[in-house]
């Protein structure tokens, strides 16, 4: 245990020291939610402010609907916004929204400003992805493709009536492994099982779906009407037969599970869905997490706050949203799973990856310097 935490600290020493000069999941409990309205109890002293990117060009997306709880504002021409009068809180979920755009969705942190009256660095650079596939059919006929099959005439409005007429359709199919896959994934990589306990996972994939009406309100699935997914060959060499399938609620920026994929006879996995959104094939992590604990500081040894980390595996992220006033932080990491470092100083808007690999944290050990 002591050589691999002089392996870590030395491994941290040079990643901070990278990131300061500008370059470049956890056991299960009972779930409560704790989403927070921030129109209430509203500290006028919080604010959050952030950039939204197109993720292939890289460049600022203008007319974004950026939302905090009740709080909404919409991006500018270079993809700037400030979100102010939010409550001060450790953890809030921030969704992002654009027409044509897999909906975004993570969770920030948010202070209030300092004793000198100088704005908290609430800041997030955020990217999201415009849907793969955008297409319109008659609601009469199903939708088919190597990816979905919806059945025909099963749409209620959002008044709940049936709906019949064209209906604009959006997919989005993403690898989890890939390093736009992880950045592009709605929120955390853990979720509500189905015991209502909070669990951490791994991810296999993601599809997102939606149906829209001539006006462009979204359309559900009338009750009892099933559609399917179809995702990919998850690539293991293991092979499981059965994999839970979950989805994604926005409003408590959570993955919920309901319902699994199957193996089929080609690798891929098949799963039935009750109404459209965001989905993912999710294999839950039952062992404790290894912690990854240790300091951020400077050349002079100072400690630096306000930098976000991220523990990036191979099909997950930990994350620790903030360091604290020592530059503290620690990250819950899945057992035994190598990973990289990552980190933005959300101050000076800046970020670096540790390139190295660092060698996977056996469960329940905490390696700290």
């Amino acid at each position: 245990m002591d050589r691999l935490n002089s392996i870590k600290l030395n491994i941290l020493i040079l990643f901070f020291i990278t990131l300061l000069t500008g370059c470049g999941g956890g056991s299960s409990s009972t779930y409560t939610d704790t989403s927070t309205d921030t129109s209430s109890n509203i500290t006028p002293k919080a604010i959050h402010k952030g950039q939204v990117k197109d993720s292939l060009t890289g460049k600022g997306l203008k007319n974004v609907n950026v939302s905090i709880g009740s709080h909404t504002v919409t991006t500018d021409l270079e993809g700037y916004y400030i979100l102010s009068d939010l409550t001060e809180t450790d953890e809030t979920v921030v969704n992002f929204k654009k027409e044509g755009y897999l909906l975004g969705s993570t969770k920030i942190q948010i202070k209030a400003f300092s004793e000198d009256n100088t704005p908290a660095t609430n800041y997030l650079e955020y990217i999201i992805d415009s849907y793969d596939f955008q297409w319109s059919y008659d609601s009469q006929n199903s939708a088919f493709n190597d990816s979905i099959d919806i059945p025909d005439s099963i749409y209620i409005d959002i008044t709940g009536e049936h709906y019949t007429g064209t209906v604009s359709a959006e997919l989005e199919i993403l690898d989890i492994t890939t390093h736009e896959g992880k950045a592009l994934f709605p929120g955390s990589f853990e979720g509500i099982d189905s015991n209502g306990q909070i669990t951490p996972f791994i991810t296999y994939g993601l599809i997102s779906l939606s149906f829209k009406d001539t006006n462009g309100n979204s359309l559900n699935f009338t009750d009892g009407t099933l559609g399917t997914l179809t995702f990919n060959p998850i690539g293991v060499s293991e092979e499981q037969n059965i994999i839970p399938l979950w989805y994604y609620n926005y409003t408590q920026g959570l993955w919920i599970e309901e319902g699994y994929a199957q193996r089929q006879t080609d690798g891929t996995y098949l799963g039935e869905i009750s109404h459209p959104g965001t989905w993912s094939l999710n294999k839950p992590i039952e062992s404790d997490p290894g912690i990854f604990r240790a300091h951020i500081i400077d050349e002079d040894g100072s400690p630096v706050s306000n930098v976000r980390l991220h523990a990036i595996g191979d099909n997950w992220i930990s994350s620790d949203l903030s360091t604290d006033e020592n530059g503290l932080f620690e990250i819950k990491v899945i057992a035994d799973e190598n990973f990289q470092l990552s980190a933005y100083n959300y101050k000076d808007k800046y970020g670096a990856t540790y390139d190295f690999i660092i060698p996977g944290i056996a469960s329940g050990d905490v390696i700290e310097d």
